[in-house]
């Protein structure tokens, strides 16, 4: 029982330490951009649900990830989309676009992977997939995940409920069973 308690325990306090609650991306420039460990990575991805085509060098510096799209179109509407938001946030991904591909590359100058890599990388996901799903008419449309980025910042939020819940649910079942 100790064991379930003690994991528990330590998922809690990584969970508490990386828990950022945002309502408007103009909030982002006045995170702190602390260095996150391995632990907080990977448990960011969980909780966010990152798409497993992120990549992360070795040093856990950099993260990186190509976006495939059925036209230029395509590709083009999500820079766009992307480049709005991350305006608002004041963070800039290292991008390539060449016809339907864009790969983009994110970091924290001089500091590594911080929360707002892993928010940049999740809203990357989100637009990424809206674009997949939208009608792209014209080559600057963007995601209406950007005009309505309450809803994508409301999302990231409740994961973070949606998460604890998963954690105590499992904790209550593995006592249950002892």
């Amino acid at each position: 029982m100790y064991r379930y308690i003690s994991s528990f325990t330590q998922n809690h306090l990584i969970m508490d330490s990386i828990k950022v609650f945002i309502k408007d991306f103009k909030e982002v420039p006045k995170l702190a951009t602390s260095k996150l460990n391995l632990e907080h990575i990977n448990q960011l991805k969980d909780i966010q649900q990152l798409s497993e085509q992120w990549q992360f060098n070795p040093s856990m510096t950099v993260i990186k990830r190509e976006f495939e799209f059925p036209t230029f179109k395509e590709s083009f509407a999500f820079m766009s989309s992307v480049s709005d938001l991350s305006e608002k946030m004041e963070h800039y991904p290292k991008w390539y676009n060449k016809g339907n591909k864009v790969i983009v590359e994110i970091t924290t100058p001089s500091v590594g992977l911080t929360i707002k890599d892993i928010l940049l990388a999740y809203t990357m996901d989100n637009i990424s997939n809206d674009i997949l799903n939208e009608d792209i008419q014209f080559i600057c449309q963007q995601s209406k995940l950007t005009s309505q980025s309450t809803t994508l910042l409301n999302w990231w939020n409740r994961n973070y409920s949606r998460f604890e819940e998963e954690t105590s649910s499992q904790l209550q079942r593995n006592v249950n069973q002892i």
